[in-house]
C-alpha cells in the first residue's frame, strides 16, 4: 500500500474519540509525529480540507478544525490533488448520472484521481458502488491491515 485517501470522518471522529480505530490509524500514518517519514502517500484536496474545517467548526470550533488541518500539512506524507478542468467535465457527469450524492463527487474524485489504493470512510457504501480502489471502513482497514497493531 502506498497511496490511501482519508475521508472527512476519519480526521474528526479520529480527534473526538482517543483510542478510536480511526486515530489508531492516524496514529500509524503519523499524523501525531512532527517530522513524519511514512513512505504512505495520504492523499488530500482542497474540498477535503474545507469539509474538516466546516465539520469541525461546527462541532469544537475553526480552532480546533484548524488544528487539524494544521497537523495533516505537518506531520503527513502528503499528495495534494488539485480540481483540473477534466476532473469538473467529470464531476458534472457524475453529478447527471446520480451515481454519487454531489456533496461526496469532489472527495471521490480526489481519491481517484490521487490514485488510490485505499479509501477509509465511516459512510464508504457512498463512493463504493463506482470506486476502483478498495473501500473500508476503519475497522475494516485494521482488521485488514493492522490486526497486530495494540490498541
Amino acid at each position: 500500500m502506498r497511496r490511501i485517501f482519508l475521508d472527512t470522518n476519519i480526521y474528526i471522529i479520529g480527534q473526538l474519540k482517543p483510542l478510536s480505530p480511526q486515530e489508531r490509524i492516524l496514529t500509524w500514518l503519523g499524523y501525531y509525529t512532527p517530522n513524519n517519514q511514512s513512505s504512505i502517500k495520504v492523499i488530500i484536496s482542497q474540498e477535503l480540507i474545507n469539509q474538516i474545517l466546516r465539520v469541525g467548526k461546527r462541532l469544537q470550533g475553526k480552532d480546533w478544525a484548524a488544528k487539524i488541518v494544521d497537523q495533516i500539512w505537518q506531520n503527513l506524507n502528503c499528495l495534494f490533488i488539485p480540481e483540473t478542468i477534466a476532473m469538473k467535465a467529470e464531476a458534472s457527469q457524475i453529478i447527471a448520472e446520480k451515481l454519487v450524492p454531489s456533496e461526496d463527487v469532489f472527495i471521490y474524485l480526489t481519491a481517484k484521481y490521487g490514485a488510490a489504493e485505499i479509501f477509509l470512510s465511516e459512510n464508504r457504501e457512498l463512493i463504493k458502488i463506482i470506486a476502483d480502489f478498495d473501500c473500508l471502513t476503519s475497522e475494516e482497514f485494521l482488521d485488514k491491515y493492522l490486526r497486530q497493531m495494540p490498541p
